[in-house]
């Protein structure tokens, strides 16, 4: 018995912190009393056990059993308390932020209290390790630890184990929960944000244990336990702890580092991260907080709509936008300017509860109050718009009452100094410590973390034993995650995860301090293995990565792409609207009800296009790809406007053009001449204002580079491996077969590429078929001219036309939907007259394209020898010149057209550029061709962007300011009159169906379905129906005036009754 007692007397503290290790985390946060009247922080069964073990710690100190100094975060600690102790003295007595009341004052002493008692386990922890061995105790009570707070949480998620929440008063009382199906796991912890940040810690530290032990045994049984905390994490739901997770197993990975070499790290890192990532994406509540924050659920789910939604089906006698959907009670009772607005909610609030407040000063009955929400919280959230608008201010209005030493404890969420708050919150430990304790507080406080840090660091080089160093370097890792969950939580000032935090601290630091004792000789600063080596090879990769020609095409990639931003998000008003509204709404009508290639529709129900009518809306102009694919990207990045994705569209497609072309060139004619066209192509003011419209010109120049490119590579991958098996005997010819059926199937690969972009291309627009002139030359170029080789290039001609005439006599079905188009030929007579040449030389070509001065780079390029490319691009420019005579009117009429021009056009500049440059042999010389080319480049760029520049305006504002009455004040499903000389761009803004024109009286448009009638000129028509609007007696009215401003009229032409529901 004096055995135990004295065995008990030397090791009672260390029983106690390993009990206090499990006993912390894995009882449930049930109160026994309360320590001040109304507050929500109550007295637990740890904090008896806590004081009791702090007062034998006491003991033993005045025994000399165990020291108080000497431990490396005595000193900060100790300034950090005193600072706490100023800013309560301030509190009270300078700035009176705490009223000088009992209840008050005992309320910031607690807090004060609290602080203590966690820090006093970092002291305790200290203290009181012995051994290695004892470290490794430890380390085994937090694995046990960890799987008994995994268990009970598997029991209130699967097997309704009850749950203890301090998350507000009255259940911080003790109530006994249940969760529901969609409830956050809170385990044995108060709220779910605690045990998030608990585990958080749990599996940085066990994932530095996994890769610590070599027996496959404990590899194995640390694993489950990684995948139980995981999971546990997973139904947390916390974004902000998975996020620290990362980042805390990014720096431990780093300290790795130090041990095993970068490489073994970032591999080990990479795989953890992956594995990470990919599990809390597939499974549980926490994969929907962050699909929904990232909107993958709703990319993705519209991307599986597109994919399955019918295509094949027609439209009714009435276009397919018009056909009604089911509509509320209240829809179908009253006009839609009748109707009250939908109350907005933020997006985490899914129910309208009212607050319940006393009716007037000293009232019993309390009345129900609608509630309000914050910008912020539509912006955001309501928990974000919480901090945003509320508690960070708060903590920042705490600090600037007194910047040095704050505003005092508890004290930041008061509305007035005599206020008694019931809880204390700010959600940001930073902004926290700073409006508590000020500057002083929050230097001495996170500086104390901070040189946590820099102790493992600098004592990485000591530590031999793989699980001292794995749970060393797993504290600085969970460290970071707490820094990151500070960001969003109070996350040092909760009970149970700031107890395991400065245990843990205490007893590695302690760890660390039992190994520096063994040595005598400095310690060394740490070093990576292999450090230089990777540096070294991380250097040669770098400089040939900028070197190489990927680099020089990514930096031309991200300038084109980021040119083309500018207006992106304009309204669709603006140069060539008229034809860009009517592609735009076909795209809209697609994402509206679904992709239907054979019946493609828009807005325009009038005879204007074709000369018939056209009450089904179809629009027949080019096969649809380019609006299914608006579709396409308007489903992947949701939350913008259709006009932003369909412009993104014609930028990405333009993208793809640049990488073609880029390839083009560089096989042909090299790597300088590749950046040049491709740099060319992409900074040309009028390719960028054309190649991000709403039409499907881009796509076009995107589909026919793809089918050129492809074509190429097909020939000549199919020369080459003919000619390989022509050179074997037949026994070596067998074996090779079988040794190059790859390049076999990549011939195909490459055949079927290149077929659907011919196919793409001709469907798009016919003008492509211009470039079969290069593919021709190239086809014999590589296979020869022979009956044999002449037979498979018109194989592949027909097989490439088919589609487009089978096209073409599918839509000649619905004339009522084709635009009038063999006026583009030469409708006016234009062809070889002085005007044309004017027209497509002079201006466009001289003026628009290419500013004047780009005019000697491109003689240049034409005169410039040939390389590899013989005649492959003249005879390409000779297809662009044959393409603009033959479409004379076309291209004088629309400047869009000269799109499918810039191609060759950039390759003649690069070429120009090159040649000039090769002409010059002298140094002195080349110094000033660069001057001279850089002068001509300048001055191309500034005169074409002048010519350009208004292109992007918006000129007649007002359609859209009418545009967006209409849509306010109509029925979604109502027909209107939108005269604007036939143009679309006006019936376009208003997001519904009708004429462009009054094609016919208004009794006939009405006959004809009309409802509404929208006009920005008051023109003697316009001003009539506004008189037969306003005159006499409202129930006798012809008409009724729903909206007149001085730029619009809206009036509705049919009663109430005759409008769509």
């Amino acid at each position: 018995m004096l055995k135990l007692l004295i065995w008990l007397d030397e090791n009672i503290i260390c029983l106690l912190a390993g009990f206090l290790l499990l006993f912390i985390p894995l009882y449930p946060k049930l109160p026994l009393l309360d320590v001040l009247p109304g507050y929500i922080v109550r007295v637990r069964l740890e904090d008896f056990i806590v004081s009791f073990t702090i007062l034998l710690w006491i003991i033993w100190i005045w025994r000399k059993k165990v020291k108080f100094f000497g431990n490396p975060l005595i000193k900060p600690i100790s300034l950090y308390l005193i600072v706490g102790f100023l800013s309560m003295v301030s509190a009270v007595l300078l700035i009176h932020t705490v009223p000088m009341e009992l209840l008050h004052i005992q309320k910031m002493v607690l807090h004060f209290l609290r602080r203590i008692e966690y820090l006093s386990l970092f002291f305790i922890f200290y203290s009181t390790l012995r051994s290695i061995r004892q470290f490794k105790i430890y380390i085994g009570i937090i694995v046990l630890t960890v799987i008994g707070v995994s268990l009970y949480g598997f029991g209130q998620k699967y097997l309704y184990w009850p749950a203890f929440s301090t998350m507000n008063r009255e259940f911080s009382k003790g109530w006994m929960l249940y969760l529901t199906e969609h409830a956050r796991v809170l385990s044995t912890f108060g709220g779910h944000y605690d045990l998030a940040a608990f585990i958080m810690m749990a599996l940085i530290i066990l994932w530095s244990l996994f890769w610590s032990v070599k027996k496959w045994f404990l590899k194995l049984g640390i694993f489950l336990v990684l995948s139980a905390a995981f999971w546990t994490l997973i139904l947390t739901a916390s974004r902000t702890s998975f996020i620290a997770y990362l980042a805390g197993i990014t720096l431990m990975f780093f300290f790795w580092a130090y041990k095993k070499g970068i490489v073994w790290s970032l591999s080990r890192w990479f795989a953890v991260v992956f594995l990470s990532i990919l599990v809390m994406l597939s499974f549980g509540d926490l994969s929907e907080r962050f699909t929904k924050l990232l909107k993958i659920d709703e990319r993705v789910s519209g991307i599986k709509r597109l994919l399955l939604s019918p295509i094949g089906a027609p439209p009714s006698d009435k276009a397919v936008f018009l056909e009604n959907n089911p509509q509320s009670t209240l829809a179908q009772i009253t006009s839609r300017s009748d109707q009250p607005p939908v109350p907005l909610r933020p997006s985490d609030v899914f129910q309208d509860i009212p607050l319940l407040v006393p009716e007037g000063t000293g009232s019993a009955t309390l009345a129900a109050v609608k509630r309000t929400y914050s910008k912020t919280a539509f912006m955001y959230d309501l928990s974000t718009a919480i901090r945003f608008d509320a508690l960070w201010p708060q903590a920042l209005r705490g600090f600037k009452r007194n910047p040095l030493l704050g505003s005092g404890y508890s004290t930041l969420n008061k509305t007035q100094v005599n206020e008694f708050t019931e809880a204390e919150s700010t959600d940001n430990d930073y902004l926290r410590n700073l409006g508590e304790t000020g500057i002083l507080g929050f230097v001495t406080f996170y500086g104390t973390i901070f040189l946590t840090l820099f102790i493992i660091w600098r004592n990485l080089a000591i530590i031999r034993d793989p699980i001292v160093f794995g749970i060393v370097i797993a504290l600085a890792g969970l460290i970071l995650g707490l820094l990151v969950n500070a960001v969003y939580i109070d996350v040092f000032e909760s009970s149970k995860v700031a107890f395991y935090f400065w245990a843990v601290t205490g007893f590695v630091l302690a760890g660390i301090d039992i190994i520096r004792k063994g040595r005598k000789e400095p310690i060394p600063p740490p070093q990576i293995p292999g450090l230089t080596e990777f540096k070294n090879n991380l250097k040669i990769k770098s400089i040939n990565f900028f070197r190489s020609d990927l680099f020089a095409l990514l930096l031309i990639l991200i300038l084109a792409f980021s040119l083309r931003l500018y207006k992106i998000n304009t309204p669709l008003a603006d140069w060539h609207s008229w034809r860009q509204a009517d592609t735009s709404a076909v795209t809209r009508n697609y994402v509206k009800n679904g992709i239907n290639f054979l019946y493609p529709t828009f807005d325009d129900l009038s005879n204007v296009a074709s000369g018939r009518d056209n009450p089904k809306g179809l629009r027949y102009v080019e096969f649809p790809l380019y609006n299914a694919a608006g579709v396409f990207i308007d489903k992947l990045f949701v939350g913008y406007n259709i006009e932003i994705s369909e412009r993104l569209t014609s930028i990405l497609a333009t993208l793809g053009s640049v990488i073609f072309l880029f390839l083009i060139v560089r096989k042909y004619r090299g790597r300088k001449e590749a950046i040049f066209a491709a740099a060319f192509f992409s900074v040309i003011p009028y390719s960028i204002f054309f190649t991000r419209v709403i039409l499907p010109e881009p796509f076009l120049v995107f589909t026919s580079l793809g089918m050129v490119y492809f074509f190429d590579k097909f020939i000549e991958k199919t020369t080459k491996f003919q000619l390989t098996l022509r050179g074997c005997t037949l026994k070596v010819q067998s074996e090779k077969v079988q040794s190059e059926m790859w390049q076999a199937i990549k011939i195909i690969v490459l055949f079927i590429l290149a077929l659907l972009f011919t196919v793409s291309s001709l469907l798009i627009k016919p003008f492509a078929a211009f470039l079969f002139i290069p593919m021709v030359y190239l086809w014999f170029k590589w296979f020869g001219i022979s009956i044999k080789s002449t037979i498979g290039l018109l194989g592949y001609l027909v097989i490439g036309l088919l589609p487009f005439i089978l096209w073409r006599f599918w839509i000649s079905q619905y004339p009522e939907g084709i635009p009038a188009s063999f006026w583009l030929l030469n409708g006016d007579g234009i062809r070889f007259k002085g005007a044309f040449f004017y027209w497509i030389f002079a201006d466009r070509l001289g003026r628009l394209i290419l500013g004047y001065w780009g005019l000697p780079l491109l003689i240049g390029g034409i005169l410039a020898p040939f390389k590899k490319e013989k005649y492959l691009f003249h005879l390409w420019g000779i297809a662009i010149l044959l393409y603009v005579t033959v479409f004379a009117t076309g291209n004088v009429r629309h400047d869009y057209y000269q799109l499918f021009t810039i191609p060759i056009i950039a390759v003649y500049l690069a070429m120009g550029v090159s040649f000039m440059l090769e002409k010059v042999t002298v140094s002195a010389s080349k110094i000033k061709v660069w001057g001279l080319l850089i002068v001509i480049f300048i001055f191309m760029e500034m005169f074409g962007w002048y010519h350009v520049r208004d292109f992007y305006n918006i000129n007649h504002p007002e359609i859209v300011e009418a545009g967006r009455a209409v849509e306010a004040k109509t029925p979604e499903k109502s027909l209107l009159i939108a005269p604007y000389n036939g143009d679309t761009a006006f019936l376009y803004q208003t997001r519904r169906a009708g004429w462009p024109i009054m094609q016919e009286d208004i009794e006939k448009m009405i006959g004809k379905g009309a409802q509404f009638y929208v006009s920005v000129n008051f023109d003697d028509f316009t001003k009539q129906l506004i008189n037969e609007a306003t005159t006499g007696k409202p129930e006798k009215r012809r008409f009724k005036l729903v909206d007149m401003t001085e730029k619009y009229v809206l009036i509705q032409l049919v009663p109430d009754n005759k409008l769509p529901k």
